[in-house]
């Protein structure tokens, strides 16, 4: 007999999936990976293997209940990645499934699936961790075909063999490589179902199945059209020379550049950091202004965000180089000054820095 329980349970999953994902979207956090997660149209493809559930089959006031062995799925998707993590796509897709056992004795049947899916998926930036992975969560709704291709085994003895068109749901979860600027491989888990399906019987009536569910392991590979731009050179400010023993006439300015949509210094960016904090404790410095800034590709809440974060990283360098944390204020300018002056959406990297003003004493 079809579990009551399930429909409720699998809305309130798609919820909380749908939940996290949201969340996700606002986490402003760097990204895991050693290559950028390219964005932009793409095509994809995946193959692994469908577990069927086993489905609980009434026939009248008689019940049964079908087991399935693990059968092929596959899926070929199109879809869009936007700057700031999401991707919506729309999937096809395939499972098929034999039937292992039928009203306790063995059967000999199949069921297959064809899928028609709609669906959001957000790229869940961590922590860097030193490995290119970056995991993914996701949620689908759209259309199942099942063919149900003879069951001889089915409720009171009837043959169960039809076709159905339903509702399909489905959670995503996964993790991605980044093998080269435009192709991206990876490992996905599907929770799909086909929702209150219901099978002719041959010589008259009806079997409702209920819902059908697969649990989809698949292998996923997917090729994005446009490659990111190569990223310009990053500009190295070279140190300035020796303040004198003095106290400075005026503020000093030393300018720490970053990797697009990362908070990371660069070895680039060390030297320049401590010859800032040399300064700043030899030249009777009274108070250091750290601002961070980013370039106008993505959202203007993410970009003041990483701003921020760019600011606190270069602020945690001059407190490990000596400097008293008492005098360092730090700020965040999102996209709003820009050393270069773009269209909005454009990498630019003079702008993906942070500026450290030093104020003497007399200034």
């Amino acid at each position: 007999m079809p579990n009551p329980m399930r429909a409720p349970a699998i809305a309130v999953a798609l919820t909380l999936a749908l939940g996290a994902a949201t969340a996700a979207a606002q986490d402003t956090r760097p990204r895991t990976d050693t290559l950028v997660m390219p964005r932009g149209p793409y095509i994809g493809g995946a193959a692994g293997a469908s577990f069927l559930s086993d489905d609980d089959v009434r026939f009248g006031a008689v019940d049964s209940k079908t087991k399935y062995n693990v059968g092929p799925a596959g899926l070929v998707t199109l879809g869009y990645g936007f700057p700031f993590g999401l991707r919506l796509e729309v999937e096809g897709g395939y499972r098929f499934n034999g039937v292992d056992e039928a009203s306790g004795a063995d059967g000999d049947g199949r069921l297959e699936i064809g899928s028609a899916m709609l669906n959001a998926i957000y790229d869940v930036p961590l922590p860097t961790l030193g490995i290119p992975v970056t995991p993914h969560l996701g949620v689908g709704v759209g259309w199942a075909h099942l063919w149900n291709r003879s069951l001889p085994h089915g409720p009171a003895g009837a043959t169960v063999k039809g076709q159905d068109d339903v509702i399909a749901f489905q959670g995503i979860a996964g993790v991605d490589y980044v093998m080269t600027p435009q192709l991206v491989a990876g490992i996905d888990y599907r929770y799909f179902v086909a929702h209150n399906t219901n099978f002719d019987v041959v010589g008259g009536g009806n079997a409702h199945v209920g819902d059908v569910a697969s649990h989809t392991v698949l292998a996923t590979l997917r090729w994005y059209f446009t490659a990111p731009p190569a990223p310009a050179p990053v500009p190295v400010v070279a140190p300035p020379p020796a303040a004198p023993a003095a106290a400075p006439a005026g503020p000093r300015l030393f300018s720490v550049f970053f990797d697009f949509d990362r908070s990371e210094l660069s070895p680039e960016a060390q030297p320049i950091i401590a010859e800032a904090a040399r300064y700043a404790k030899e030249g009777g410095v009274s108070r250091i202004t750290v601002t961070g800034h980013a370039d106008r590709a993505g959202p203007d809440r993410y970009n003041q965000a990483l701003s921020e974060r760019r600011a606190e990283s270069v602020r945690r360098a001059l407190v490990r180089e000596g400097v008293s944390e008492a005098e360092i204020t730090t700020v965040g300018r999102g996209e709003t000054e820009p050393a270069v002056p773009t269209p909005d959406g454009v990498r630019e990297p003079r702008n993906r820095r942070v500026e450290i003003v030093l104020q003497s004493a007399g200034a």
